[in-house]
C-alpha cells in the first residue's frame, strides 16, 4: 500500500462488455459519486476500466457559462450524451474509442497527497506510452481541448490523455480518458462546443494512439496501462 493511493485495489475491467451492456454515462457518473461517499476505510479500493458510451463531460466550469445549455444541447445533437461531472477543467467529449480508468479509494488523508497522485498517475501513463513505442511527454499544449498541467502527449504535439482528481474529507477519485482510436465526430463537437464558450481549441492537438502506432488494438492498449497503473499503485 502507498500511502498515495492506500489500497488495496480491486480491479473491475468493463471493456469486454457488449455495447448494449456498457454503463450509460448518467449511471456511471452516479455510480462514481456513490462510492466516493460511501466508501470506508478498510474496503477495498477500486481500480474500474470501461469502454465508454459516447460522453460530454462538463465540469463546474462549463456548467456556469451562460451558454451551457445551449453547448449541453448541441452535444447531445452530436450523439454525445452530457454528463456533469465533479472534477475540474473544461469539456472533454469521448466515445468507445476511448479506454476510461478510474481509480476511487479510502484515504485518511486525501487532501495531503493531492499533487503527487497527478504526478504519479501522469508518469505511469506517460510510461505505458513510452512501452507503447510512443514518445510521450506530461505537460499543457496551447489550445488543447481541456487544458491541465498533467495532459499527456505524443511527441510534444498530440494530447492522448486527460487526467482529473475530486476528492472528500475520507476519500479520492482519480480519472483518466486514453484516446486509443481517434474520434473524428468527438473532434468535431469539442470545435464547436469550445467556440459556443468562446474557448481556444487547436484540432491539430487532438489525436488517438494509433494515429502513431496503427498496428496496436485495443486490448494491447489495455494491457499496457493495467500493467503501468496496477504498478504504481502497489508502489
Amino acid at each position: 500500500m502507498t500511502n498515495e493511493f492506500g489500497g488495496p485495489f480491486h480491479l473491475i475491467d468493463d471493456t469486454e462488455l457488449p455495447a448494449a451492456q456498457r454503463p450509460e454515462p448518467l449511471d456511471y457518473a452516479a455510480w462514481v459519486k456513490e462510492k466516493l461517499s460511501s466508501l470506508k476505510q478498510g474496503e477495498p479500493s477500486i481500480l474500474r476500466l470501461r469502454r465508454p458510451r459516447p460522453t460530454a463531460a462538463f465540469s463546474p466550469q462549463d456548467t456556469a457559462h451562460p451558454d451551457y445549455a445551449t453547448v449541453r444541447d448541441r452535444a447531445r445533437d452530436f450523439g454525445f450524451e452530457p454528463i456533469e461531472r465533479g472534477t475540474g477543467g473544461r469539456l472533454t467529449m469521448f466515445d468507445e474509442g476511448a479506454l476510461a480508468i478510474t481509480l476511487i479509494s479510502a484515504h485518511r488523508e486525501p487532501h495531503r497527497y493531492m499533487m503527487q497522485r497527478y504526478e504519479m498517475l501522469a508518469s505511469a501513463i506517460a510510461s505505458a506510452l513510452e512501452k507503447l513505442g510512443i514518445r510521450a511527454q506530461v505537460g499543457e499544449l496551447a489550445n488543447e481541448y481541456c487544458p491541465g498541467k498533467f495532459s499527456v502527449n505524443a511527441e510534444g504535439r498530440v494530447k492522448l490523455v486527460g487526467v482529473a482528481q475530486r476528492m472528500n474529507n475520507r476519500c479520492f477519485q482519480m480519472g483518466a480518458i486514453i484516446s486509443v482510436a481517434r474520434s473524428d465526430k468527438a473532434c468535431a463537437g469539442i470545435a464547436e462546443a469550445y467556440a459556443g464558450m468562446g474557448l481556444s481549441f487547436d484540432p491539430a492537438t487532438y489525436g488517438g494512439i494509433t494515429d502513431f502506432r496503427p498496428d496496436l488494438s485495443y486490448g494491447q492498449v489495455r494491457d499496457a496501462f493495467v500493467e503501468s497503473v496496477q504498478a504504481m499503485v502497489k508502489g
